[in-house]
């Protein structure tokens, strides 16, 4: 009888846990006392097959409900074991007989009697995993092509087409490529931490091909990370880099506005910025949840960076109600100089980060529920920009649903008349001395379609700047993926267009 590796025993219990509560997959394997006794590297592992069999669950379960006879009678448990030997087959490249021997093991942990019909399963799909991601049951057409795109990265084949339309067959090939590897991670520094940046320099996963932002670090190893006091005593945050550059480019001096501070890591980017450059600024942070803010003000408390920053409980679809303390603190209706909308949206672009977005996703939420609220969103958010300030709308989507049809509708609306399309290179704090590098590294990756950035082969990342403003305000819609793997520079300027700029090898 085969030994049963701990990490696929430490995988299936998390699964089995996230299914009845839940939980998000980091969630569920941060709460875990299981996985933090395993050895380093089947803590990789068991974390790797919870995070791909949640991204890719819907894949799984549709080739592993062909070869049931009744598969909606099958036992919860033994489908999440067949769910990870699966994926180690179709996904992750185990060698298969390891992968079929270990997954009946896994079934035969939950139901002795399963074993036999475990490894009849597995073996039809070791056997049919070529014709699955070949989708040959797929009559020949566009839609083969759509869905197999779907499969190779276990995606639902409608959001799928919905990337292609919006992104172009190509572009979303890449995107498609890299959805099931690690995202780099990057962090934030607190500039009044002094050993921060010591500590750090110990937990990089490699050398950095971009221009990173005045107190960026990137790429980090998040393993190690978490194995250190810096996120407790708040000495850094983690902040994907494009997040860093919205959040840089909407720092200026004056009166900020923040609406949807979420759980605070743009707050805590700006702050850390304008405390960089000895920036004079007020900010107020409006957020829906009491908890999210309660939180966030703890954060900038430990970091020494709250004193320009007021936490604000409400809805920034009714900022007037949400706002109505500061208007009345400051005599009448308070207006701002740097306005940014980090608006709630399907999160298409952070996928990787976030594998339960494909499957909880529906065509409803594109089609009528986000890009409404995202409006509604910009246009208050709008009316609060004083002359000669900015307004920044950020999303973390790729959809064009909610980047340029919102951005276009605003545009075309009567508050939104008053503002026009500009560089995000030209926001204020690329203008400063310290920034100079920065902005310069903005510049050489933006054209007038956005801003492209990207890092070492096997982890490049695409996102998109899309700036708006009246001949003195600024607006920029951000929308950001990943797209890496082994091709090379020719076809990725093929792929991303004359514009793309390769750094690094």
């Amino acid at each position: 009888m085969t030994e049963l590796s701990p990490a696929r025993r430490v995988a299936l219990d998390i699964l089995l846990d996230l299914e009845e509560s839940g939980a998000y997959a980091r969630d569920g394997l941060d709460a875990s006392p299981e996985l933090r006794e395993l050895s380093r590297r089947d803590a990789g592992l068991a974390t790797r097959l919870v995070l791909g069999v949640v991204a890719t669950y819907g894949c799984l379960d549709e080739l592993i409900d062909t070869y049931c006879e009744k598969p909606g009678r099958m036992n919860a448990r033994i489908r999440e074991a067949l769910r990870i030997a699966a994926f180690e087959i179709v996904y992750l490249g185990t060698e298969p007989r390891a992968a079929v021997s270990q997954g009946v093991e896994l079934v035969r942990t939950r139901a002795k009697s399963a074993a036999g019909f475990a490894n009849a399963v597995l073996r039809r799909i070791v056997a049919d995993r070529g014709v699955y991601l070949a989708t040959e049951d797929v009559p020949a057409g566009s839609e083969r092509d759509t869905v197999s795109a779907a499969r190779s990265a276990g995606l639902p084949a409608w959001l799928a087409g919905e990337v292609i339309a919006s992104l172009g067959f190509e572009r979303a090939r890449l995107l498609f490529g890299c959805e099931l590897e690690p995202a780099p991670v990057a962090v934030h520094l607190n500039p009044h931490d002094a050993t921060a940046e010591d500590v750090l320099a110990g937990l990089r996963a490699g050398a950095s091909d971009v221009a990173e932002l005045p107190g960026c670090i990137a790429p980090v190893a998040s393993s190690e990370l978490m194995r250190t006091d810096l996120l407790k005593r708040s000495a850094v945050a983690v902040c994907d880099l494009n997040a860093q550059v919205v959040a840089t480019a909407a720092t200026m001096p004056g009166d900020c506005l923040e609406v949807g501070a979420g759980r605070g890591t743009k707050s805590f980017v700006m702050a850390a910025q304008a405390t960089r450059c000895g920036m004079r600024r007020s900010a107020v942070a409006v957020e829906l949840s009491k908890k999210k803010n309660r939180l966030n003000r703890r954060r900038l408390e430990r970091a020494g960076l709250i004193d320009c920053v007021c936490f604000v409980t409400g809805d920034g679809c009714d900022l007037d109600r949400a706002l109505s303390e500061t208007d009345r603190r400051a005599g009448g209706r308070r207006l701002f100089d740097s306005v940014l909308v980090d608006a709630p949206c399907t999160g298409t672009g952070t996928m990787r980060r976030h594998p339960e977005i494909p499957w909880r996703l529906l065509p409803e939420d594109i089609d009528r529920d986000m890009p409404g609220l995202q409006l509604a969103l910009l246009t208050g958010a709008a009316r609060r920009v004083r002359p000669g300030g900015q307004l920044i709308y950020a999303t973390c989507s790729v959809l064009q649903q909610e980047n340029v049809a919102v951005v276009d509708a605003f545009l075309n609306s009567e508050v939104g008349r008053g503002f026009a399309l500009a560089p995000v290179s030209q926001a204020p704090i690329f203008e400063r001395p310290e920034f100079a590098d920065a902005a310069a590294y903005v510049r050489s990756q933006e054209t007038n379609r956005g801003l492209f950035q990207t890092v070492r082969a096997r982890q490049l990342r695409w996102s998109f700047l899309r700036p708006v403003c009246p001949s003195q305000n600024r607006l920029a819609i951000a929308r950001a993926s990943y797209c890496s793997a082994q091709r090379s520079e020719c076809l990725l300027r093929e792929a991303c267009g004359a514009s793309f700029q390769l750094l690094g090898t």
